[in-house]
């Protein structure tokens, strides 16, 4: 039974395409006196996927008797391999065949027979991969087959369970699952399962990207050195569970290794610690907890000399800006200057966010120069880029006193000039958004006022009308229980409320009008208002009819039906500005 005898089989049954219909429902029935009648046949009969009688009797049904019936007739097909080189190992395994796995076991390990890299059959069996790579415990650990794998692993204690053609091992494939209990099987099994996945990834970042604390602990416990094992881009588990914003995992992580919040990435990955990571995602309780654990791992920078100020600035990541100049130490970063001798206000310059005003700090350095010898005004003047936020930002700039023009020599006119045109345009720019601005202004103002008339008049001329019948009800609305009808005064009261908001939104920000920056929030807030108030508004419609109607239930229903569907026309003619909409303040 070795392995020459299996490649010779592979080699005559290969030119077959279609199994024997009788022998394949034997099969697949685990009819075995059927499969004794054409004991001749087991060796060459095979499925257009090049599977044997055993590949089909371990994929269908779990009749170990079969199996062993099977082999007694023809043993040669125990390592025969279809055309996807699996074994029926393989595909016992993968059904979670506990008992023909068993079976196949114990079937070679009777044939005494060694082979020539010395082990037994058993092992050898074990130890096949098919075209992906993959050996029976692949197959077992992917589909959760607990027995299975604990079989299969106290059959080869040696065996370290390498990596697949993707690069992944069965341990690693049971932590990325989740899959707790076949983790803590190899683990304690296993002499030294390989712990490798894909990228040069441990079991342990599989842990920290799926946030599985028990196989965090048990892979810790097994092997402490794993916290600091790096993949090909230098990540550790902690650099994946700050990027994830995974923070229990993080304070795991830290509790049971502080050191690795000091582990820069690679060269090419600008060598960020998991501070950088948790900042540039903007997740700013990682960051807390790993500054909890590592108070003064503020102060690295990755490989541009960019402390955790300068990545948030260049993230636009509000929240991690505002977190840093709340913190004792925030003093220390502000004015840092990276190896371009950038400030966090020269990133900001560049960007593309409105950021808070934390930035206009009087401690911040407006008047720092890069290796360019360019101020923030002066990058953002010399751009390119003339469109509104370069403007709104080059507005807050010059109200906080900012002066460039370092490195202009005096009698270079056309450089002085260039930049002189860049804030004249920006200013030009600034002038026809304010004017833009201003005409939208006035179109919503109307809407809003429109709103506030319709609704506060709605709120006196109720449907149903007024009970005037003498009596404790005298004057009220007659159709004051009705659901419909309460439905009606809520909504209409929320709409002349918004509507009234907006309105004095909109006067507010007419006194803002020459501050793009304070103008946008409060006239992104008006427009949410009057958004809610129109939806508002048709609500209070619909419900207000269906109120008076309701007893003529074909009207009601064809009034909510046509009245609800003019919400499918706001949602499409709203799709692409409803973000923008929401996003109060950020652009």
């Amino acid at each position: 039974m070795g392995i020459k005898g299996q490649q010779t089989v592979f080699s005559v049954v290969s030119h077959r395409s279609q199994m024997d219909p009788v022998l394949y429902r034997a099969a697949v029935e685990g009819n075995i006196a059927e499969l004794e009648q054409k004991q001749d046949q087991l060796k060459v009969q095979v499925t257009p996927n090049k599977n044997t009688v055993l590949h089909v009797a371990a994929q269908f049904h779990n009749n170990s008797n079969c199996v062993k019936e099977i082999l007694a007739l023809q043993s040669l097909l125990l390592c025969m391999v279809n055309s996807n080189r699996e074994t029926p190992l393989h595909i016992a395994a993968r059904e979670g065949q506990y008992d023909i796995v068993q079976a196949l076991i114990e079937c070679a390990n009777a044939a005494s027979e060694e082979l020539e890299s010395g082990i037994g059959l058993a092992k050898e069996m074990l130890r096949m991969t098919n075209e992906d790579g993959d050996t029976a415990l692949h197959e077992a650990v992917r589909n959760n087959h607990l027995p299975v794998v604990q079989l299969l692993t106290k059959e080869d204690l040696e065996f370290s369970h390498p990596t697949n053609n993707a690069e992944e091992s069965p341990l690693y494939l049971a932590v990325e699952r989740e899959y707790c209990s076949i983790a803590a099987e190899i683990l304690t099994t296993c002499r030294s399962p390989f712990h490798d996945g894909p990228d040069g990834r441990t079991a342990l970042h599989a842990a920290a990207i799926w946030d599985c604390e028990v196989c965090t602990k048990k892979l810790y416990d097994w092997k402490p050195s794993l916290t600091k094992e790096a993949d090909k881009n230098g990540w550790t588990p902690l650099h994946y569970a700050a990027r994830l914003g995974k923070q229990l995992r993080v304070r795991q992580l830290l509790d049971l290794d502080k050191s690795v919040a000091y582990l820069n990435s690679a060269e090419e990955d600008e060598r960020k610690t998991a501070l950088h990571v948790a900042t540039s995602h903007g997740h700013v309780g990682v960051m807390k907890e790993i500054l909890s654990h590592c108070p003064d791992c503020w102060e690295m920078l990755n490989s541009k000399g960019q402390n955790i100020l300068h990545i948030a600035v260049e993230s636009e990541k509000e929240k991690p800006v505002e977190f840093i100049f709340k913190s004792s130490w925030h003093i220390r970063l502000i004015n840092q200057k990276d190896v371009g001798g950038n400030t966090p206000l020269h990133l900001y310059a560049t960007s593309m966010t409105i950021m808070p005003c934390r930035l206009w700090d009087p401690r911040v350095d407006k008047m720092a120069f890069n290796k360019e010898n360019l101020t923030a005004l002066d990058l953002i003047s010399s751009s390119d880029r003339l469109i509104g936020i370069e403007g709104m930002i080059e507005e807050q700039l010059t109200t906080s006193s900012v002066h460039g023009l370092r490195n202009v020599v005096l009698n270079d006119n056309a450089a002085v000039a260039k930049i002189r045109k860049a804030r004249g345009q920006i200013k030009k720019k600034k002038n026809e958004i304010c004017q833009i601005l201003k005409e939208e202004v006035n179109s919503n103002l109307i809407v809003a006022t429109l709103i506030v008339t319709v609704t506060f008049a709605a709120g006196f001329t109720v449907p149903g009308g007024y009970d005037d019948n003498e009596g404790p009800n005298h004057g009220m609305a007659i159709l004051t229980r009705e659901a419909a009808f309460q439905t009606f005064v809520v909504t209409n009261v929320i709409a002349m409320i918004s509507a009234t908001c907006a309105v004095f939104l909109y006067f507010i920000a007419s006194s803002y009008v020459n501050d793009l920056v304070k103008f946008n929030i409060r006239a992104q807030s008006a427009r949410l208002l009057i958004i809610i108030a129109m939806v508002a508004m048709v609500i209070a419609f619909i419900t207000g009819i269906y109120a008076v109607v309701a007893n003529f239930s074909g009207l009601a229903i064809a009034t909510c039906v046509i009245g609800c569907s003019s919400f499918l026309l706001f949602y499409f003619l709203l799709k692409r500005r409803l973000n923008d909409v929401l996003s109060i303040g950020v652009h």
